[in-house]
């Protein structure tokens, strides 16, 4: 599979309502790595036609297989159904990517439960990545860690799961500017989190509306995507795909209850292929290391200043922006710069020492360089776009 940033999708529906066709739907709009629909062990064959169309379209998935076992009661006998199910009934196939473990276990008991099954699946395949999601914005009011920190419970997370990867669900900033500014604090607080412990994290983002959870424009699925990547998140995944067909309070989703492609679904696919373009592969090598904003204060991340990086010195921004700080694995600095307004299109004025360094602006994952001004540059982005700067130190 070529280098691709991962981006999948929650899908619900049992495996049976589609056809391997469907890897197409969900392979045109950009989705890299994504459930599949459900189905039970016995009929776990099913997932084959499908991972082996998204093997033809290069993409994974994750496979959502119920039945398995009760790793705690009976570890032996989870690790030789898992076995089963993963050597002779999906025959080690390629295009999975892992599977599916939960969604937000919401106690103790709960959170021993998906360590035991990741653990499990670790040891006897550990090419495999388990997927879990974990609580987002209100970890920190459930008791699913008591006498821990959060990083300290993200560390322990992984050290017992031997995974290399969790996700985080964030909705907040499609309800209204006080849920934008929790959006920064989970952001923050999860991706502090993943760093501590050595672990990657994704973000489950919003593509369906429901509850007070409004319904996404073009602009808000570039504007989550960009901060997304730009905070330190290494994947992403939205909630959800498909409409069901009595939900009377979830709607908006890229596909509808009939079966249709939506507005939703046009507009996301070409926040997902731009993003990709530019970004995709050359974020994956990239390591966050602190991130500011400009403009205004959210009480989370610092206000950027002349004293937080010795070789930009100064940011002024109309009206509100975000820079964050990277390194490769060679220790290269980079920086990116994003428009945190969501209607508003912005103008970034930057001022850097030329004595120590000179910037140059990546596009197409770094495929195009372009070096900028002497020591003050210019940009105007469009609500929610990214743009990525390499810091070539004298």
């Amino acid at each position: 599979m070529a280098k691709k940033f991962p981006m999948g999708a929650w899908v619900y529906n049992p495996i049976t309502d589609f056809t391997p066709d469907e890897v197409d739907v969900w392979a045109d709009m950009g989705l890299t790595v994504t459930m599949c629909g459900t189905v039970k062990y016995d009929e776990a064959e099913l997932v084959l036609p499908f991972l082996d169309r998204a093997k033809e379209r290069d993409i994974k998935l994750i496979a959502w297989v119920s039945g398995i076992g009760n790793p705690r009661s009976d570890e032996a006998g989870y690790k030789a159904r898992f076995k089963e199910l993963y050597e002779n009934k999906l025959k080690k196939h390629p295009a999975l990517y892992g599977f599916f473990i939960g969604d937000e276990p919401g106690n103790p008991d709960a959170v021993e439960y998906v360590i035991a099954e990741m653990k499990a699946q670790k040891e006897v395949a550990p090419e495999l990545h388990p997927y879990i999601n974990l609580m987002g914005s209100t970890y920190s009011r459930r008791n699913i860690f008591p006498g821990k920190t959060y990083p300290e419970f993200i560390t322990d997370f992984k050290e017992r799961t031997a995974c290399e990867s969790f996700c985080f669900d964030i909705y907040d900033q499609t309800i209204n500017d006080g849920g934008v500014t929790n959006f920064y604090a989970t952001l923050k607080a999860q991706n502090e989190a993943a760093n501590a412990a050595g672990i990657d994290c994704w973000a489950t983002l919003l593509s369906s509306a429901h509850w007070s959870y409004r319904i996404p424009t073009e602009y808000q699925f570039m504007w989550a995507i960009s901060h997304s990547a730009a905070l330190g998140c290494k994947g992403i995944m939205w909630f959800r795909l498909y409409d069901r067909e009595i939900a009377p309070e979830y709607h908006g989703s890229p596909i509808d209850e009939f079966g249709f492609k939506t507005e939703q679904y046009n507009k996301l696919m070409r926040c997902q292929k731009r993003f990709q373009e530019h970004f995709g592969e050359i974020m994956l090598g990239l390591h966050w290391k602190k991130a500011y904003l400009t403009g205004f204060p959210r009480m989370s991340y610092t206000m950027f200043n002349e004293y937080c990086h010795d070789v930009i010195k100064s940011i002024d921004v109309f009206e509100r922006g975000v820079i964050s700080f990277f390194e490769d694995d060679n220790g290269k600095e980079y920086f990116a710069l994003v428009n945190a307004e969501m209607v508003q299109p912005t103008h970034f004025d930057f001022v850097y020492d030329n004595t120590k360094a000179n910037i140059v602006e990546l596009e197409r994952n770094g495929k195009v360089e372009s070096r900028v001004g002497r020591r003050y540059a210019t940009a105007d982005l469009y609500p929610g776009q990214m743009l990525l700067f390499r810091i070539d130190r004298k």
